[in-house]
C-alpha cells in the first residue's frame, strides 16, 4: 500500500473515531449555550477537522482570512488597546491541529530544512531572551511582551507550515490565484470607500484602522503581480493577462487614495527595479513618463496636498517650533514627530544597548528597524537584519537559476517586492503587522518551495523526453 494512502487512512479512522464522541459532547454543549458562542464553537471544530484531514484546506482558510477577518477591541494609534480577529482564533486552530498532525505522523516532519530556518532561530532566540530580561527588571508587561513574541512566532510558523506541505507547481499555482482572488475583494472593497471621503483602510479594521496596512499589502501584491504580467509566457491566455492588469491597475487608485507617504516611498524601489530587471521594462517607463506629465490633472488632489504638506512650514509658531528639519528641509509636524522618537530612542539606546528594552518594553515607536534596536537591541537589530539578507539572497538565487517561466516570475515579483517590505518598514511597524506580515510569510514560504519542486518538474519532463525518444526509436 502507498504510504499517503496509508496515512489517508489512518486520518479518516481517526476522524471518525473523534467525531462521534466529538458531536455527542458538542450536542449537549449547545442546547445550553448562546447561539454566537455555539456558532463560534462549531466553526473552530470544524476547521480543526477539516485541517487535520487537509492541510490544502488550511492554507485557503488563512489565505482568505487574513485580510478578510472582522476584527473586535480597539487600538489606539500609539498602541494601546487590544484587538481580537477572527483570523487569530482560526490561525491558532490550525497550527495547533498542524502540529498535532506532524507529531502523529512522524514522517511528515516539522520544520524543514530552508535556507530560513538559522536566522529565524537566532531572531527569535534573541526576542524571547531580550523580552525575559524585561519582564525580570520590570520594563515589559507579561501579557504584552509574551502576546507579541507569540505573534512573530505565529508568522513563522505560517513559513514551515507552507514550505512543510507544498509539493507541487499545481499548488503553488492555486494558493496563488487564491491570493489574487483575496487581493481583488480587498481592492474593490477599498474602492467602495473612496466616496466615504475618509482615508483608506484594510477590510474591517473600522475607524482604528491604520491606512499604512492597507498601503503595505496593496505595494506588497502589486509588486508581485508585476513580475507576472512583465514576464512574457506566464499569462498565456489573454484574458487572465488583462483581468490581472486590470485588477492591478484599479488597485493603484486606493494605493494613491490611502494617503500614506510610507507606502508611496515604498512603491519606488518597485518601480526602479522592474525598470532594471524586467524584459518589457518599456511598460514602466512608458507608464512613468505619463503620470509625470499628466500627474496634475489626473491625480486626487488630496493626493497633491498629501505631499506638499510633507514639506509645508506651519504658519502657527507653536506648530512651527514642533517641526525638525532634516538635511535643510523642514517636515510637517507628524514625519517631525517621528524624527523626535527616532532620536529618543537612540538617546536612551545606551541604557540597554546589546539586548534593548524587551519586546513592548519601550514607548510606542513607528518604524520598524528603530523599534527592534530599541526592543532588542544591537543583537535584535543584526539578527533581524541578516534574516532578511539570507531571504533576499536566497530568493534573487532562485530567480537566477529558475528556468519555468511560473517560477522565475514568482521569485521576481517577490524579490522586488521585499524591496518595498523594506522601504516601508523605514516609517510603519511593517514586520510584525498582521495584515501585511501573515501574507509576507506565506508567500515567502511559497518562494522556498520553488527550488525543490522545479527539480521534480524538470525530473518529470526528462522522463517523458526520454521515453518520447525510446518510442521514437522503437524501443519499446
Amino acid at each position: 500500500m502507498r504510504e499517503d494512502t496509508l496515512i489517508g487512512s489512518r486520518i479518516t479512522t481517526y476522524t471518525v473515531i473523534l467525531a462521534v464522541p466529538l458531536t455527542i459532547i458538542v450536542a449537549f454543549i449547545l442546547l445550553k449555550t448562546n447561539y454566537i458562542y455555539a456558532l463560534t464553537a462549531a466553526l473552530g471544530l470544524g476547521v480543526l477537522i477539516l485541517t487535520f484531514i487537509n492541510t490544502d484546506f488550511a492554507i485557503y482558510i488563512l489565505i482568505f482570512s487574513m485580510l478578510l477577518s472582522p476584527e473586535f477591541g480597539s487600538r489606539t494609534t500609539g498602541g494601546e488597546g487590544v484587538t481580537i480577529r477572527i483570523d487569530d482564533i482560526l490561525m491558532a486552530i490550525i497550527i495547533f491541529t498542524w502540529l498535532a498532525k506532524t507529531a502523529l505522523y512522524k514522517d511528515l516532519g516539522l520544520f524543514k530544512s530552508t535556507p530560513l530556518n538559522k536566522p529565524i532561530r537566532i531572531y527569535v532566540f534573541v526576542c524571547v531572551i531580550s523580552t525575559a530580561f524585561g519582564m525580570l527588571f520590570g520594563r515589559v508587561r507579561f501579557t504584552s511582551g509574551t502576546f507579541f513574541v507569540l505573534k512573530y512566532i505565529q508568522f513563522f510558523m505560517i513559513y514551515f507550515m507552507v514550505v512543510n506541505h507544498v509539493k507541487t507547481k499545481k499548488q503553488i499555482e492555486n494558493f496563488l490565484i487564491a491570493h489574487i482572488i483575496s487581493y481583488a475583494i480587498v481592492t474593490f472593497v477599498a474602492v467602495a470607500q473612496i466616496p466615504q471621503g475618509h482615508r483608506l483602510t484594510a477590510p474591517f479594521e473600522g475607524e482604528g484602522g491604520e491606512p499604512n496596512t492597507l498601503g503595505g499589502y496593496l505595494i506588497l501584491t502589486i509588486a508581485l503581480n508585476l513580475g507576472l504580467i512583465l514576464t512574457p509566457g506566464i499569462l498565456t491566455k489573454a484574458k487572465y493577462r488583462r483581468a490581472l492588469i486590470m485588477l492591478t491597475g484599479i488597485s493603484v487608485f486606493p494605493f494613491l487614495l490611502i494617503n500614506s507617504r510610507g507606502s508611496w516611498v515604498a512603491a519606488i524601489p518597485v518601480i526602479i527595479a522592474y525598470i532594471f530587471y524586467s524584459q518589457r521594462r518599456y511598460i514602466i517607463i512608458g507608464f512613468i513618463m505619463f503620470m509625470a506629465m499628466f500627474a496634475p490633472i489626473i491625480l486626487p488632489e488630496a493626493v497633491i496636498t498629501r505631499v506638499k504638506y510633507t514639506f509645508t512650514e506651519e504658519k502657527n509658531p507653536y506648530a512651527r517650533g514642533l517641526q525638525e528639519q532634516v538635511g535643510g528641509i523642514t517636515l510637517d509636524t507628524s514625519s517631525s514627530e517621528r524624527v523626535r522618537s527616532w532620536k529618543l530612542a537612540f538617546q536612551e539606546l545606551p541604557q540597554h544597548p546589546f539586548l534593548g528594552f524587551g519586546v513592548t518594553g519601550w514607548r510606542f515607536l513607528d518604524a520598524q528597524y528603530m523599534r527592534v534596536l530599541i526592543e532588542t537591541g544591537v543583537i535584535g537589530l543584526f539578527s533581524f537584519l541578516y534574516l532578511l539578507y539570507v531571504l533576499q539572497k536566497k530568493v534573487f538565487s532562485i530567480y537566477k537559476t529558475s528556468v519555468i517561466p511560473l517560477f522565475k516570475a514568482y521569485a521576481l515579483g517577490f524579490y522586488i517586492a521585499n524591496y518595498a517590505m523594506y522601504v516601508h518598514g523605514i516609517g510603519a511597524n511593517t514586520f510584525i503587522i498582521i495584515r501585511i506580515m501573515e501574507p509576507y510569510w506565506l508567500l515567502a514560504g511559497l518562494a522556498m518551495c520553488i527550488p525543490e519542486i522545479e527539480k521534480i518538474e524538470l525530473d518529470k519532463l526528462s522522463e517523458m523526453e526520454k521515453e518520447a525518444l525510446r518510442v521514437k526509436a522503437g524501443t519499446i
